[in-house]
């Protein structure tokens, strides 16, 4: 988790893997340093894939690292304890972290970053989960909201969500593909289409204990509130199935008539789906976002699995 810290104020600045410098606001800089010595866009940080380097960008004043000048010809390691000053030696910023940058979404306003809860960023927050960035099977990160489709993203990309801009940070080297897991890892992953979903309700519905089942695992996920959610999609596409519905139809269900339920109108109905995420996330699927799926127009849900058990206790 790379990171710097403002050694006069003690300020902690987490780095994108191309983490630029300068009086600049975003989306120009990663970073605003308003001082006059330092100049528009001053110096870059950039993530190798093993270390970060650190480059002079032909600024006014120089950049220094561990007091020393650096010249803009080429860029210079650097390493946890090192100190880099931004046009005067004296303004000093000090390595406290150099591992990898971490996926995460920056906003432009100069608030604090958004990141990772189990392989999903959620926005603006994890108690306001409005919007959702998350990685799919292929390893490409995507952000997913409710009135629009869903919107691939690369390293450095802008985008609009919640009615903020923001820029999207992920190191080439965290796009994890399926394909180079190999074979054996193909056969034996969790993925959402491959479970096996068990529920087990009480008569009066109000405890739902959830079980799952891939590849001669067995998974205990518990009795959550918000498994209630899953219940209800889950009946639905067990009765589409026996009414002998297209696999693409089945299962789809409003999310006005799921507002009729007090428990799972908006907001409460987004904090309900990303914890549903969450936790399949947590247990190593692979898609855990395919839990629940959506479509823009009509607005709709619908379980991604269609082997589903349900069991009156």
């Amino acid at each position: 988790m790379g990171s710097i810290r403002e050694i006069s104020t003690g300020q902690t600045r987490l780095l994108e893997p191309e983490h630029v410098i300068g009086r600049a606001a975003a989306p120009g800089c990663s970073q605003t340093v308003n001082h006059p010595y330092v100049s528009a866009v001053h110096a870059v940080l950039r993530w190798t894939g093993q270390d970060w380097e650190l480059k002079d960008l032909n600024s006014r004043n120089g950049t220094y690292l561990d007091g020393q000048r650096v010249t803009p010809s080429g860029p210079c390691k650097v390493g946890k304890g090192s100190r880099i000053g931004f046009g005067a030696r004296t303004d000093e910023w000090e390595v406290v972290d150099a591992g990898a940058p971490e996926v995460m979404a920056v906003p432009l306003d100069g608030r604090d970053p958004v990141r990772l809860v189990g392989e999903m960023i959620p926005l603006p927050s994890s108690d306001d989960p409005t919007a959702t960035i998350y990685r799919a099977a292929d390893g490409t990160w995507v952000l997913e909201q409710a009135d629009g489709p869903l919107v691939a993203l690369a390293n450095a990309q802008v985008f609009e969500a919640v009615g903020r801009l923001w820029r999207f940070c992920c190191s080439d080297l965290s796009q994890r593909t399926i394909a180079s897991s190999g074979a054996h890892a193909l056969s034996t992953q969790l993925e959402i289409e491959k479970l096996e979903l068990t529920f087990s309700v009480s008569r009066d519905e109000e405890y739902v204990h959830l079980r799952a089942r891939c590849s001669g695992r067995d998974i205990d996920l518990g009795a959550y509130a918000y498994h209630y959610l899953l219940l209800t999609l889950a009946r639905r596409r067990l009765e589409d199935v026996e009414q002998g519905l297209p696999e693409t139809s089945c299962g789809w269900v409003d999310v006005e008539d799921l507002a009729r339920d007090p428990t799972m109108a908006p907001p409460r109905l987004n904090i309900e789906v990303f914890r549903l995420r969450e936790q399949f996330a947590k247990v190593g699927v692979v898609d855990a976002a395919k839990i629940i799926e959506r479509r823009v127009r009509p607005r709709q849900l619908r379980i991604g699995s269609g082997r589903l058990t349900i069991e009156t206790l």
